[in-house]
């Protein structure tokens, strides 16, 4: 039985890395390595124990108290109390503290006094994560504690507790936070940077092993062992890798669905079908664009950018809706962009299967590219060859 030119470029291409596997090992520790460090570096889900001080020019019960309120919290800890205001700025600046609360003279006096003392809060938002949480703690306290002085005064005036907590909190705020209870980051960042990572290297390595047929000058035997048919040479050697990285990017999210415990309320079943249709649709783009740009060097700089640019416009980390239109219509090109949105509607809303469809669509959109790109490769080869 004559073996189909498909199934050799397969045999071809599985020769070449029997020979050569570094390339892949080196990939695939590059990609256990970023799993490895990112889910201990998120192993508490955000930053505990921001450093913050204290300016105290009160030196009372209440600025003491304020103190111990606050490395009971998980999220700061009092590293310094200054003297006055300029120490404390020039803490920031060096970096050793993130936020500092100012108590001025007087505070607790003109709280026995039933008058209105005033905290100032300061925070560096130098590095916004940790200027924000440590905001948020400092503030957190600061109202906690304004609550609690409050109940004091009107238990001493006679007020009974009913009425004392309707004048504190006349409002009760019922917060539902969907999906990620715990306000997390690492299922917020993980689930799409991980992915993001691995589609950024089946790119850069589909653009390699592509480009180094004309680099290496085997081209023309590739295609001659596919008998000239381009769709065959470019599926049987693409191939291997495809179910390389979507083995990959499915085992990643056994690890982060499975033991870590990432909310999924959806199917991993078609998770799965969603991580293979991301690989495909990131090949077929490094396949388009090896078309446009057979130079082997500057195809790969222009997947590394193209790829990192995804990370960005995927929307995980800033709204696309927030964006100008035209980055807005500029998301399109990115898988990643349309694996996130398909990955929400699944793990976390568990939707409806036509509607994750829906946000999947364009991902079979880019893999068409596939075959308008192995037309224009064809093209450059056909002229190659005649030129010869």
């Amino acid at each position: 039985m004559k073996e189909s030119p498909f199934i050799k470029v397969i045999f071809r291409e599985l020769g070449r890395l029997r020979r050569r596997p570094r390339y892949l090992i080196v990939v695939t520790l590059g990609i256990v390595f970023s799993y490895v460090f990112f889910i201990t570096l998120m192993y508490d889900g955000q930053p505990q124990k921001l450093p913050v001080a204290v300016v105290d020019h009160d030196a009372s019960y209440l600025s003491r108290r304020l103190c111990q309120e606050l490395n009971a919290t998980q999220g700061v800890k009092v590293v310094a109390v200054y003297d006055n205001h300029m120490q404390a700025r020039k803490a920031i600046q060096r970096q050793d503290i993130y936020a500092f609360i100012e108590i001025p003279e007087g505070t607790y006096a003109n709280l026995l006094d039933f008058k209105t003392p005033h905290l100032a809060l300061y925070t560096s938002n130098t590095y916004l994560l940790p200027g924000q949480l440590s905001y948020r703690s400092l503030a957190t306290i600061c109202r906690l504690a304004s609550g609690a002085v409050h109940r004091e005064i009107l238990r001493k005036q006679g007020v009974d507790d009913q009425a004392i907590t309707y004048a504190i909190q006349p409002i009760a705020i019922d917060a539902h936070y969907i999906s990620n209870p715990t306000a997390n980051y690492q299922p917020y960042v993980l689930t799409t940077v991980l992915p993001g990572i691995i589609g950024l290297m089946a790119v850069i390595f589909t653009l390699y092993i592509i480009g180094e047929e004309q680099h290496l000058s085997t081209a023309r035997h590739w295609i001659k062992v596919a008998q000239g048919n381009i769709m065959a040479a470019l599926a049987g050697k693409l191939l291997p890798y495809f179910l390389y990285f979507s083995l990959l990017t499915i085992i990643g999210n056994l690890i982060l669905f499975g033991p870590l415990h990432y909310t999924l309320q959806g199917s991993f079943l078609a998770l799965s079908l969603l991580s293979i249709l991301y690989i495909a649709a990131l090949q077929a783009v490094a396949v388009f664009i090896v078309a446009l740009v057979p130079d082997m060097h500057l195809s790969i700089c222009i997947g590394a950018i193209y790829t990192t640019l995804a990370f960005t416009m995927s929307g995980f980390s800033f709204p696309v809706t927030s964006m100008p239109p035209a980055l807005q219509g500029f998301s399109i090109i990115f898988p990643l962009r349309h694996y996130y949105l398909t990955y929400v509607d699944i793990a976390l809303y568990d939707a409806p299967f036509f509607q994750g469809l829906l946000h999947a669509l364009p991902l079979l959109a880019l893999c068409a590219t596939f075959f308008i790109a192995s037309l224009l490769i064809y093209r450059n080869y056909t002229k190659t060859a005649a030129m010869s």
